[in-house]
């Protein structure tokens, strides 16, 4: 490594970025799941998604909304971070599958891309770790210098 290298898991700048890029996300998903439940109801949610021929509309609405809150709660905080990320990539997966796949790519017509580019964030968070700043952080101990948490064994 050069002199002037910082070693990966110990550069500053990588737990606020870490941070920053959990709470937008976690706040995206606060927002989608809460307006399942709000605007206008979750009954209007449910007819939304039995006209999408999404299965079981009356189990998977409200499940999705409760996944998206409380799962871009867990993201907020650092919470299950690679558990919820999985979870919310194929939460996401399905809709692209039932809702957004024959509408092409652009958003703007319906397509896929923002969904997409959230199965990215999320990947990569998942990737990455969660960061100095978590939940995850704390209940797992510092990471390595390549990165990766160090579970806490006694």
């Amino acid at each position: 490594m050069h002199a002037t290298q910082t070693p990966y898991a110990q550069n500053p700048l990588r737990a606020l970025l870490l941070l920053a890029c959990r709470t937008v996300l976690g706040v995206v998903f606060i927002a989608h799941g809460w307006s399942k439940f709000t605007e206008p109801t979750i009954q209007a949610t449910i007819k939304q998604f039995a006209a999408w021929k999404v299965p079981f509309p009356d189990i998977t609405a409200p499940l999705v909304g409760a996944l998206e809150v409380l799962g871009g709660a867990c993201l907020v905080l650092g919470a299950y971070t690679w558990v919820v990320c999985v979870l919310l990539s194929l939460e996401m997966a399905g809709a692209i599958w039932f809702i957004h796949r024959h509408n092409g790519l652009l958003v703007g017509r319906g397509g896929w891309e923002y969904c997409a580019s959230l199965i990215a964030g999320l990947i990569s968070l998942s990737i990455a770790s969660a960061g100095k700043f978590s939940y995850d952080a704390w209940a797992n101990g510092p990471e390595e210098p390549s990165g990766r948490s160090r579970s806490r064994r006694r």
